[in-house]
C-alpha cells in the first residue's frame, strides 16, 4: 500500500506519519521543510517499519510547487492507495496573498489539495484509491460565496478564513464523488477532533486532545474497508456537514470558480 501524506512534519501529520510507517509498503511524506531539516524524523519512521519512506518540499503558498509535487510523487510511484491531505496553516492574523494572488488560507487548505488531488488521480485511480481531506468542525457555522473565495468583498477575520477553507474542502469531498467526471477516487472528508497544535492555539484559546488521538482519527478514515463515498466524519463518525456543502448547486459553483483560480494562477488540470 503506497499512501501520500500531506503536512506530515508536525502537529497531526507527524503522529499520523508514526502510525502509518508500520503499516503501509510505501510512505511518501510532504512538508515545507528542507529534506536535510527532516532526516532525523525520516530516519525514525524508516527504523519503524520495513517499508519504503520518501520526503518531498513543497511550500503550499506557490501553486507551482505543488505541480512539481504531484510530478516528483509520480517519478516514485505509479499507483496512490490513499492521498490525506492534511496540510494547513491558521488564518493570518491580516488578510494576505499567497504567491499566486489567492488568500493565503484558502490556497494552503483548499487551493493546494483540489490541485494534488487532481494531479494524482490517474495514481488514485490506477489503486481504486482514497482521498482524505483534513477539514474542522468550524466548516459548520462557516459560510461561503464562491464568488468572493478570496475574500476582497466579505470582512476577514483569521477564524472566518479557517473555517471557510475547510468548509470548502469537505464540499470538495461530495463533489468529488457525485459531480466530477468519472473514475474518480473514493473520497472523504474528516474533523479530527479539537487537537492540541500550533494551529489551535494560533486562533483559539482553548485546550484540547493530544496530537495521537486527531492522528488515529485521521489513520482510521485512511485505512477503514468499504467506501466512504463524499462523507464526513466527526472523528469516525459520520455526521451531517454544514447544509450547504449537500446543495449541489453550490458544489458546481464552488468548483468553477476553483477552477477558475488555478487557471489564473498557471497551469492546472481539465475541469471533470
Amino acid at each position: 500500500m503506497t499512501v501520500v501524506l500531506t503536512g506530515a512534519t508536525s502537529g497531526i501529520g507527524r503522529a499520523a506519519a508514526r502510525l502509518l510507517a508500520p503499516q503501509v509498503t510505501r510512505l511518501i511524506l510532504h512538508g515545507p521543510q528542507r529534506p536535510q531539516e527532516v532526516t532525523g524524523q525520516l530516519e525514525e519512521l524508516r527504523a519503524a517499519g520495513s517499508g519504503e519512506v520518501h520526503y518531498v518540499h513543497a511550500d503550499f503558498d506557490s501553486l507551482a510547487m505543488v505541480r512539481a509535487l504531484a510530478s516528483e510523487i509520480s517519478k516514485i510511484t505509479d499507483r496512490v492507495d490513499v492521498l490525506i491531505n492534511n496540510a494547513g496553516r491558521p488564518g493570518a492574523p491580516r488578510r494576505r496573498l499567497s504567491h499566486d494572488g489567492n488568500e493565503a488560507t484558502l490556497q494552503t487548505n483548499y487551493l493546494a489539495a483540489v490541485l494534488l488531488t487532481e494531479r494524482l488521480t490517474p495514481l488514485l485511480v490506477a489503486s481504486g484509491g482514497r482521498v482524505v481531506h483534513v477539514a474542522s468542525a468550524t466548516h459548520l457555522s462557516a459560510s461561503l460565496d464562491p464568488d468572493d473565495l478570496n475574500l476582497e468583498r466579505s470582512h476577514y477575520s483569521a477564524t472566518t478564513a479557517y473555517a471557510r477553507s475547510k468548509l470548502a474542502l469537505v464540499a470538495h469531498a461530495r463533489w468529488l464523488v457525485e459531480q466530477a467526471a468519472p473514475p474518480q477516487p473514493d473520497t472523504v472528508s474528516l474533523h479530527p477532533g479539537v487537537i492540541s497544535t500550533e494551529l489551535l492555539h494560533a486562533m483559539f484559546d482553548i485546550g484540547g486532545d493530544s496530537v495521537v488521538h486527531g492522528a488515529h482519527n485521521v489513520v482510521n478514515a485512511a485505512l477503514s474497508t468499504g467506501r466512504w463515498a463524499g462523507q464526513y466524519l466527526d472523528e469516525r463518525r459520520p455526521v451531517q456537514p454544514n447544509p450547504i456543502t449537500l446543495d449541489a448547486d453550490f458544489r458546481h459553483r464552488l468548483a468553477h470558480r476553483t477552477f477558475d483560480l488555478l487557471h489564473h494562477s498557471g497551469k492546472a488540470p481539465e475541469k471533470g
